[in-house]
């Protein structure tokens, strides 16, 4: 059966605030990765908040040419005040234009700055939860792929891009990296009528919570099964690349191998989270995304 996202509602998209039941690590976020492979421009930013931690965290890499050239990382922000029709986090601003459909996103950090707006090419997918779950205790998560337009300027020249991309937008339950001894996130865009996205988190050799969804141009819907086999250097703290696989809810079986590009890198207290922008390839489809290896820096078993 496909999967229905009509529960999905545009008020899903603002500002969530925390209940009195809430745990400490309660957390709401926005993630927006683009990767141009034309001018070879990728941008990687997020906005993080910790609402009963009184803290947010800032996350914008600007890749060119498979180097990271610019970062404006902060993981000790202020909260930010407002919703999303302006949200702001030092130099970086998310502007929601119509929500689960269209956003701003700019950066002004003088020789290195964008102006990008960011369209759905497809309707947001909502993670499963348990029926009643409430947000207080556990996380609600979508994921949407999108095309983007607009301008990065690196080093004071302008470039216009023009490419698919990704957003996601997680609310609810807690954000503690620490607690996932090692995952990988997956978000691939072929084309406006094709992607996916796949999460394996794995809590040891064993036991691993799998989700995603998958977009054929004309369903939105879940996975039936996937697995993704992750290529690193010998020290397991990079990955290279992947081979992948996806059942849809149709039945469909698409296989994809992928390449990294370049490396977004960020340390969250004992937690490495890598997410790397990556070229995929199904047979003649070539497509752009993120591959997130997140782990645990001290004794890591898997």
């Amino acid at each position: 059966m496909i999967s229905k996202t009509d529960c999905i509602e545009p008020r899903d998209d603002r500002r969530h605030s925390p209940g009195e039941g809430s745990l400490p690590l309660w957390n709401e976020s926005y993630w927006f990765p683009v990767y141009d492979p034309e001018k070879k421009i990728g941008i990687v930013t997020r906005i993080g908040i910790l609402a009963n931690q009184g803290e947010a965290n800032l996350w914008m890499f600007i890749s060119h040419n498979g180097k990271i050239v610019h970062t404006q990382n902060d993981l000790h922000c202020p909260v930010p005040e407002g919703d999303i029709d302006n949200l702001q986090l030092k130099d970086v601003t998310y502007r929601c234009l119509e929500p689960l459909r269209k956003w701003q996103i700019l950066y002004d950090g003088g020789d290195y700055a964008c102006d990008l707006i960011w369209e759905a090419v497809c309707p947001a997918y909502l993670y499963p939860t348990e029926d009643g779950a409430r947000t207080d205790q556990a996380p609600h998560h979508l994921e949407q792929s999108g095309k983007v337009k607009g301008t990065v300027t690196i080093d004071g020249v302008v470039y216009e891009l023009d490419c698919m991309a990704h957003r996601d937008h997680s609310w609810g339950g807690e954000r503690d990296w620490s607690k996932m001894p090692t995952w990988t996130y997956t978000s691939c865009e072929f084309n406006e009528k094709l992607s996916f996205n796949a999460v394996k988190i794995s809590q040891d050799a064993d036991t691993h919570f799998k989700v995603g969804f998958f977009w054929d141009g004309e369903h939105v819907m879940g996975l039936e099964d996937f697995d993704i086999e992750l290529f690193t250097n010998p020290e397991r703290t990079r990955q290279t690349g992947a081979s992948i696989w996806v059942v849809n809810e149709k039945g469909a079986r698409l296989e994809v191998e992928a390449k990294v590009l370049d490396i977004c890198a960020l340390t969250i207290g004992p937690t490495q989270v890598n997410d790397a922008i990556v070229e995929f390839r199904s047979g003649d489809e070539v497509g752009y995304g993120i591959i997130e290896y997140g782990f645990q820096m001290v004794d890591r078993k898997i």
